[in-house]
Formats: structure tokens, C-alpha cells, sequence
């Protein structure tokens, strides 16, 4: 059974990865894109996610979605369990195509109406040439050169029944009306923390936050809103919460990483 529908026309191949870039494993994916796929537009959306921080990787997903072509395909690979049991999946949602581990990542794509999963086959290594420790390159970016190149799914697995893919179902933030609580999700090359609360939840707001009892400024609507070196919040490109400092880094003044914990408090 045909489980997607294919545009005869190549499409984009995004990736998003925990590989870094101090490595050849980007390289050698992109290899195998440029080999069956080479009208394909490859476009390296990150792959400096944390290594393992697959919460991160589907938060990521979800926040860049937007801004993406559609429709594409999404090659993602955070894969701490790689050659394990787990899955690997192609989910199609939102008229767009993702493959990678069923371990989370693809909490948002398998969230939005009409999304089909399909369980890829050839999961183990030996006789069928694909690594066990590198999915990535040889399972993978396999399957996503195959759908970009508009090649029928046929043949690369079963529809997903039981048990369902896995998702996150914990948003990372909690609260309302006059105090949240939310956790550090992206640190970028600035220092900023990234968080997952929302900005909608205290825009207009009169709010100040802290990191582990420490203040770290007042919610305003940009950078350049407190002096160089003062610590701030604000509503970021992510449409979430940041922790900032004006030309210097949060990241620092506050020793903070993933998962640290930010508090925000409203007036009245």
C-alpha cells in the first residue's frame, strides 16, 4: 500500500541534526543527498542542537516550521538510541514530509490534522549495508533523498498502528495569570536563553523574572532597551521568552544551561 503522495517536481531537503559541525557526519549525509537526489535544494537549518537533547531538537522543529518551504522534505536525526530498538518513521503533515527516529522528535508534525506515520524497514546493520550506529547516512537520508526525487513510498514500510509514535506531552512550561515557571530550551552563540514560555502569555505585561532566586530584569520589547552589560527579558525571534544581556551573555552571568529553570512574575 501507497501510504503518501508525491509532487513529481524535487523538493527541499531540510536538515536538522545534533551532528555539530567539527565532524564529517553532515558531509557524509549531504554525499548521499547529492548521489540520489541531485536536483535537490539541501538547506542546513541547524546542527548545533545539544548532542542527545531530543526535546530540544522537537521544540526547534516546531518554532522553524513556519518559516520553512512547503512543501519539503525534513531529514532529522537526534538519535541517541541509535541501532536499539526504536523506530525510525516517515511522517507527512502539513503537506511536508519528515524522516528520522520515532523518539520525539516529530512531536509537532504528528500534532497537526491529518498526519499519517509509516515505520521504516531495514532497521538493523550487516548484510543490508546501513550502520548500526549511523542511521543518519544510510537509512535516513536514503528515504528523504527518495521522497524529494518523488519516488512512491511503496516498499519502505508499514503504516503505524500500535504502539503510536512517540511525542512529548509535557509543553515545558507551566502557570498563569500573574506567574509562570518555564525552562531554559536553546542556548544560542550569544548567550541568550532561549525558553519555552510562550510570549503570548505576558506581552504587555509588567513582568520580572529569576533564575534560581537571582533576578535577571524586566520583560522589554528589545536589546537595546537596557544598558550594555544589564540583564533583561525579552519576546524573542522564537516568539518565546528569553533571558538576555545587552551585548554580553546570560548564559554566563547566570552559569545556566538547558533545562534551567526561569520564574516570571506579573503585576496585577
Amino acid at each position: 500500500m501507497t501510504l503518501f503522495s508525491l509532487s513529481t517536481a524535487t523538493l527541499p531537503i531540510i536538515l536538522l541534526t545534533d551532528f555539530g559541525s567539527g565532524d564529517p557526519y553532515v558531509g557524509q549525509m549531504k554525499g548521499v543527498l547529492a548521489r540520489q537526489a541531485p536536483g535537490a535544494l539541501v538547506i542546513d537549518l541547524f546542527h548545533d542542537i545539544s548532542p542527545y537533547h531530543i526535546k530540544s531538537g522537537a521544540w526547534l522543529l516546531e518554532r522553524c516550521w513556519p518559516h520553512m518551504p512547503r512543501p519539503a522534505v525534513w531529514l532529522c536525526v537526534v538519535d541517541p538510541g541509535v541501532g536499539s530498538g526504536r523506530r525510525g518513521l516517515v511522517v507527512e503533515a502539513g503537506g511536508s514530509f519528515f524522516v528520522g527516529p520515532d523518539n520525539g522528535l516529530f512531536t509537532h508534525p504528528l500534532s497537526l490534522a491529518g498526519a499519517k506515520a509509516l515505520v521504516l524497514d531495514e532497521m538493523t546493520g550487516g548484510e543490508n549495508g546501513v550502520s548500526p550506529t549511523f542511521h543518519g547516512r544510510d537509512l535516513f537520508a536514503p528515504v528523504a533523498a527518495r521522497l524529494a526525487a518523488g519516488t512512491a513510498s511503496k516498499g519502505l514500510g508499514s503504516p503505524v498502528f500500535s504502539p503510536p509514535p512517540v511525542t512529548f506531552a509535557d509543553p515545558g512550561w507551566r502557570g498563569g495569570f500573574n506567574e509562570w515557571e518555564a525552562e531554559v530550551i536553546l542556548v544560542d552563540r550569544y548567550g541568550n536563553l532561549v525558553t519555552t514560555l510562550p510570549g503570548t502569555e505576558v506581552s504587555g505585561r509588567q513582568a520580572q523574572g529569576e533564575i534560581d532566586g537571582r533576578p535577571c530584569g524586566a520583560l522589554v520589547t528589545t536589546f537595546a532597551s537596557v544598558a550594555p552589560g544589564a540583564c533583561a527579558m525579552v519576546v524573542g525571534g522564537f516568539g518565546t521568552v528569553e533571558v538576555v544581556v545587552n551585548q554580553g551573555s546570560a548564559r554566563e552571568m547566570f552559569s545556566a544551561g538547558l533545562g534551567t529553570k526561569l520564574r516570571v512574575r506579573a503585576a496585577f
